[in-house]
């Protein structure tokens, strides 16, 4: 409530202090003359200093003669010029700069992330890469790195997790993988080895300047296991024109506060800095009843450059906790549609009543609390330096060491049959069985709350859909230090270019993210819902004796895994690339990769040391595994540029990822057997071809960049759920997608513009062993990836006011291997506008899924190979959510 009060008082506050100069009336006489030269003559005659480089004298102007502000003037001077201009009253300085590239134009903006030589522009690239600039960026500041990801074509998001811990598949990889086979970056450097969780430990915020995403092609080479892509984060740096912007948002529609911030500029002429960052307070958009998201990240940049070398230092600090939104509980009675007390748009399985809860761990009794949820705490500690050591020579060195820690707790779902008919639960066998016990046989089952202690009348009316379920509360922690280095010798010539690199990456694990399931909750099924206790009664409605103690079906869940491990990865690369003619250009990349793995692993043994329920009382003897692999990636590429506005290219790509620490320790806690114990291991590399052939052509109006892709994986391992109750099974599938990817930007007029992207793609099974009752399927579309995908936005601007629609359209995808249980296509609406108050503030209202539509991005992952049920699992996207930011830069 203090956050909203203080919004208006702040924009009041920044409005008065950036009117006051812009007021001031200032007698102009003008001549006519070159930009160069008006810029001279209203500097001379208001009194203020003017920073600008030089400006080509074909750009003339017409006299001025009156008393205006200086705004005003500088408005009207540059109403037909492609320069920006701000305005410093402090110093009383006036900054110059280019315009900032409109989106028809921005095929000529340098690349730097999946390129090596000088100068390469995305025209005579020859990888799929888009790049959301800066001004992007600031105007809508992402809720997610997924969300982010939104922007870029190829790429199918479920970003309904919440702000962290969501999924994206680049190419036909199906949904629910995290971002495996995506390497994301923060300024060409991995910002974790093997991905895991990669998006807690990478916010959006002001301090980056742009990100860049490659879509296969050369991302097997620059990085590590960003065999299908590689996501670039490029941080801002300081120059000599001071960048200075804050913004606060306000949800309207939940309760969601955020402050945001970058400050940059120069200490003197060789050294330059940014400092900013977030903080953020919310209860979540799913409300469970409870805080569910505060904390930020603040970071630091000192940039010394000289004509000799460039060094950069940051430094980061993330301290944040976000909720985890599992799946709901939804129906299909010829339509998917909500449960009756339990809302696809904002409603939650998590609540008050389940916060606080005590487990019996190996480590003993421990209390865990819901609104602690996903904290995430990280330190990392960043060295950039550059230099040209001869004429043609350059060396680059980048470095990272970062402490990355996660706790995880939250209730999961299961299998589907989790979710049962209150009525008949009473009568299942496990009730039967503990009426037994005793010699009364008049003792009635009953359910009873916990949290008022008072019996439910009639389960078949319970909430209005008469279901209980059952809920698995999972612990997981996550703790490492990690050391990046990426080193690299370029060989720039007039024709050609060499670059050797070496990328070294250690992981060192005190804690590895393995599963700890805590036991199983009986709750009923509503938003917030409580836990309920199964009774039995006497006549008279008295408790005689309980099945479950304080909602506990169990103490232990499925397994119960602790474990650490140490990673060290050595990478060799090299690439050349040549300009055979003045139209074409190839590239042709190579990249050796050694990786030694060590994993400890502690399994929890039950026993009934607390309870007559069985608990995780002690670990068993710890099991060690080491191991090492060697696998080669190969790239090649060829762009051949027609003219000025046209490029095709063309690129095949052989890549790969390497095993992971985890799947040692999920392997054996998961096996059905002591044959598959011994067994398990870190598994083998997973193999990936990627082929693409594209074209690219712009005019002073419009662009287009599209491609035809092919990916490969052989084999995609499928980890699949079978309930509490039962073990995983792992299946190796081969895929195979076909698809055609677009961007397509068009100027209309300098007020309409208008921007469309979308992704076709045939993503199918292959290869599913004969041995196997699954083989049934092979030729079935991936599980969660969409066939279709649409984003249209048209943009108009009159005068202060900027409004935008988007449109996105999402595909059919299936839940299951069997293609049996469908989630159906569906669209939303978002709304974008922004008003610009004066020179420097601005406010935006963002409205997303403004027509409230339900969408499912997934059913029950943690379901069989094939179901399909009336009564099921799924996460829906967010209902209708409205936020209002005010920006003020100066």
């Amino acid at each position: 409530m203090l956050f909203k009060l203080l919004i208006p008082l702040l924009a009041w506050l920044i409005w008065f202090g950036g009117v006051a100069f812009a007021t001031t009336d200032h007698q102009f006489n003008l001549p006519k003359a070159t930009l160069q030269q008006r810029l001279l003559d209203i500097a001379a005659q208001s009194g203020w200093q003017l920073s600008a480089a030089e400006i080509p004298d074909n750009i003339s102007v017409e006299q001025i003669t009156g008393r205006y502000t200086l705004e005003q003037v500088l408005l009207t001077s540059f109403q037909q010029a492609a320069y920006d201009f701000s305005l410093d009253p402090e110093q009383q300085r006036i900054f110059v700069t280019p315009k900032k590239l409109e989106s028809a134009q921005h095929f000529e903006r340098i690349i730097v992330t999946g390129v090596s030589g000088k100068n390469r522009s995305i025209l005579n690239s020859s990888i799929s890469i888009t790049q959301l600039a800066s001004l992007q960026l600031e105007k809508q500041t992402p809720y997610s790195s997924a969300e982010a990801l939104k922007n870029i074509t190829g790429f199918w998001v479920e970003d309904s997790g919440g702000e962290t811990n969501n999924n994206v598949a680049p190419r036909g990889l199906r949904g629910g993988e995290g971002f495996r086979f995506i390497s994301l970056m923060e300024d060409g450097l991995p910002v974790s080895y093997d991905g895991i969780w990669g998006d807690f430990f990478l916010r959006p915020d002001l301090t980056h300047q742009a990100i860049e995403a490659v879509r296969g092609g050369s991302s097997g080479i620059f990085t590590v296991n960003g065999p299908a892509a590689m996501v670039n984060y490029i941080g801002r740096r300081g120059s000599e024109n001071p960048f200075n912007l804050v913004k606060v948002s306000q949800g309207l529609s939940y309760d969601y506060t955020r402050f945001d911030g970058v400050f940059s500029g120069a200490l003197n002429d060789e050294w330059f800095y940014t400092v900013g960052g977030f903080y953020r307070t919310s209860d979540g958009i799913r409300e469970p009843g409870y805080q569910s998201d505060l904390g930020g990240q603040v970071s630091a940049r000192l940039s010394w450059l000289t004509d000799a070398f460039e060094l950069d230092f940051s430094y980061k600090h993330l301290n944040d906790k976000t909720s985890f939104y599992a799946p709901l509980v939804m129906q299909n009675s010829g339509e998917i549609r909500e449960l009756a007390s339990l809302p696809y748009d904002d409603g939650t399985l998590l609540s008050d009543d389940l916060r606080s809860l005590t487990f019996f761990t190996p480590e003993g009794r421990v209390q865990r609390d819901l609104e602690d949820a996903q904290q995430t705490r990280l330190n990392s500690y960043t060295l950039l330096f550059n230099t040209p050591l001869f004429e043609h020579v350059n060396l680059s060195n980048r470095t990272r060491f970062s402490s990355l820690n996660n706790d995880l707790y939250t209730l999961m779902n299961l299998g589907n049959q989790t979710i049962v008919d209150a009525t008949s639960r009473l009568q299942h066998a496990d009730i039967t069985e503990f009426k037994r016990h005793f010699a009364n046989s008049a003792l009635r089952p009953r359910y009873l709350r916990y949290s008022d202690n008072t019996l439910v009348a009639n389960p078949a009316t319970l909430n209005g859909n008469g279901l209980v379920t059952a809920s698995y509360p999972l612990y997981s922690r996550y703790k490492q230090q990690q050391l990046v280095n990426h080193f690299s010798v370029d060989y720039l010539d007039a024709q050609w270019s060499l670059t050797l690199g070496h990328i070294y990456a250690r992981s060192d694990f005190d804690e590895l993210p393995l599963d700890k399931w805590l036991g199983a909750l009986l709750t009923d099924v509503k938003h917030q819902p409580e836990r309920l206790d199964i009774v039995l009664v006497d006549g008279q409605e008295n408790v005689i004796a309980n099945f479950t103690e304080q909602g506990f079906l169990s103490y232990a869940g499925p397994v119960y895994l602790s474990g650490s491990g140490l990673s060290q990865s050595h990478s060799l690369y090299a690439n050349i690339d040549w300009q055979l003619t003045e139209n074409l250009r190839v590239d042709l990349a190579l990249r050796d990769e050694h990786l030694n793995l060590t994993s400890t692993l502690l399994e929890g043994a039950k026993s009934y040391t607390y309870s007559s329920k069985a608990t995780y009382s002690h670990y068993l003897p710890a099991t060690t595994l080491r191991d090492s692999f060697t696998q080669n990636a190969l790239s090649i590429g060829a762009n051949y540029q027609i003219g000025d506005a046209m490029a095709i290219f063309a690129r095949y790509s052989d890549a790969f990822e390497m095993p992971r620490l985890i799947n040692y320790g999920n392997g054996l806690g998961w096996a059905k057997s002591e044959e598959e114990r011994v067994q398990q291991d870190f598994g083998q590399p997973i193999r990936l071809a990627l082929g693409e052939v594209g074209l690219r052509y712009q005019t002073a109006d419009w662009q287009f960049s599209g491609a035809l892709f092919e990916t490969k994986f052989d084999p995609l391992p499928l980890t699949v759920y079978r309930g509490a109750a039962t073990t995983q099974q792992a299946v190796s599938i081969n895929t195979q997608t076909r698809g055609l990817e677009f961007e397509f930007d068009y100027q209309y007029s300098p007020a309409l513009q208008f921007r469309a992207i979308g992704v076709w793609q045939d993503a199918g099974f292959y290869g599913i062993p004969k041995q196997l009752p699954q083989s049934e399927f092979n030729g079935n579309q991936i599980t969660r990836t969409p066939e279709l995908q649409l984003r249209l936005t048209p943009e108009y601007k009159a005068g202060p006011i900027t409004a935008a629609i988007t449109w996105s359209y999402v595909g059919k995808r299936y839940s299951d291997i069997a293609n049996r249980f469908a989630l159906p296509a569906y669209q939303t609406w978002d709304l974008f506008t922004e008003l610009a108050i004066n020179e420097q503030l601005s406010a935006q209202l963002e409205v997303k899924n403004l027509t409230n539509a339900l969408g499912l991005t997934e059913g029950n992952p943690r379901d069989d190979l094939s179901h399909q049920e009336a009564i099921f699992y799924a996460r829906p996207i967010f209902g209708r959510t409205i936020k209002l930011s005010l920006s003020y830069q100066f």
